[in-house]
């Protein structure tokens, strides 16, 4: 199970995106994500970043910038390919 987080806002970093992203999906499920799935380029500043929240990070290309999935992958869905 995924929640999706947008936020355009140009300003604010790719981590504090992430931090939203989560506390939301914690706040909604109750209980953490481990892993997220954005775009390649914010998937690149958040592996830059030594404050961004420790969660696995995955850039794929078919998710647009400024846009983070957070949650857990279901058991009985297929693992999704990194992005090379």
């Amino acid at each position: 199970m995924f929640l999706g987080w947008y936020d355009p806002d140009k300003k604010k970093p790719a981590r504090d995106k992430l931090t939203e992203a989560i506390a939301r999906y914690a706040e909604k499920f109750g209980a953490a994500p481990i892993t997220c799935l954005t775009s390649i380029a914010d998937a690149a500043e958040l592996a830059a970043d030594k404050k961004a929240p420790d969660l696995r990070v995955q850039g794929v290309p078919y998710v647009p910038r400024w846009t983070f999935y957070v949650g857990v992958e279901d058991a009985s869905t297929p693992a999704l390919a990194v992005a090379a």
